[in-house]
């Protein structure tokens, strides 16, 4: 059966991010099976005939066949690329830059790809796929059995947070936050400009450092907030993220800002915090 995406707002925060970092026209997640793919999530900012959620094709017409085969993550001549160039569905939407990169399940296996696509020639660099793969680890998190009631979040012995008793799921709580912080920080699906107000390679490398630089900044006072809250709340670190997350949007504040105040209170009580975050569920 084909993966279902469901609706969560971290896999919303990975879309958007994966849009703004990449520049392209459209971003997707990609569901697979042995036979077929299917555009299961679309992030556009151009109207592209025959990219919409549901359409479905070979997988072996793909490039996400390619890529999962060993072809290289990107390309922005996929004309000219001998690992993309005889992808008929290259030929049929008119595709000139791809870059994808695996969604695993919990036990490893790909179940889907969180790609870009674009008619137009957009590089993309090594940093940028970097950020995308931990992206998409974000989204891993939310799809299948991890996406249950029940499933815990623990503290790993390398100080980030694993799902459950996977070794390999990475710091899943610090991808969700820096996930939302980048959506925070980024304009959703914003396409470079073109013509004299257009940015070179260099200058997009500069901003989007700049940009990262500061959500990895303020990720450090976000889950402290959540470790002050984890313990105040005896709730699990990510029902804490996703409540200061919600009281954040609520009320109209920054996230890092509200996490701020919270890790302020654990010291000074007289710190004035919603109710939401003060003292106990």
């Amino acid at each position: 059966m084909p993966t279902t995406v469901p609706a969560h707002p971290a896999i919303d925060a990975a879309m958007s991010t994966a849009a703004s970092l990449l520049g392209m026209e459209v971003v997707f997640l990609g569901g697979l099976t042995e036979d077929t793919f299917t555009f299961e999530k679309v992030h556009a900012t151009a109207t592209w005939p025959g990219v919409e959620v549901g359409a479905s094709a070979s997988l072996t017409d793909t490039f996400c066949q390619r890529l999962l085969g060993g072809a290289p993550t990107s390309t922005a001549d996929a004309a000219l690329d001998p690992a993309y160039a005889d992808a008929p569905i290259r030929e049929k939407l008119g595709i000139t830059s791809y870059v994808g990169v695996p969604v695993r399940d919990p036990s490893g296996n790909v179940v889907a790809t969180l790609c870009g696509i674009d008619r137009a020639s957009v590089p993309v660099d090594e940093q940028t796929i970097t950020v995308l793969t931990r992206l998409a680890a974000v989204i891993s998190a939310h799809l299948g059995p991890m996406a249950a009631e029940g499933v815990v979040i623990r503290r790993s012995p390398q100080g980030g947070w694993q799902v459950g008793d996977a070794e390999t799921t990475g710091d899943l709580t610090s991808a969700m936050v820096l996930a939302d912080l980048l959506a925070e920080d980024l304009t959703p699906g914003g396409r470079p400009a073109r013509g004299d107000g257009e940015l070179d390679e260099v200058g997009r490398l500069r901003l989007s450092v700049s940009q990262l630089e500061h959500a990895l900044a303020a990720r450090v006072v976000v889950e402290q907030a959540i470790g002050v809250l984890t313990e105040r709340q005896h709730s699990s670190p990510r029902d804490a993220f996703e409540r200061l997350r919600k009281v954040a949007r609520s009320r109209g504040r920054k996230v890092h800002d509200l996490a701020r105040e919270v890790v302020m209170s654990s010291t000074d009580p007289a710190v004035p915090l919603p109710p939401e975050l003060a003292g106990r569920r």
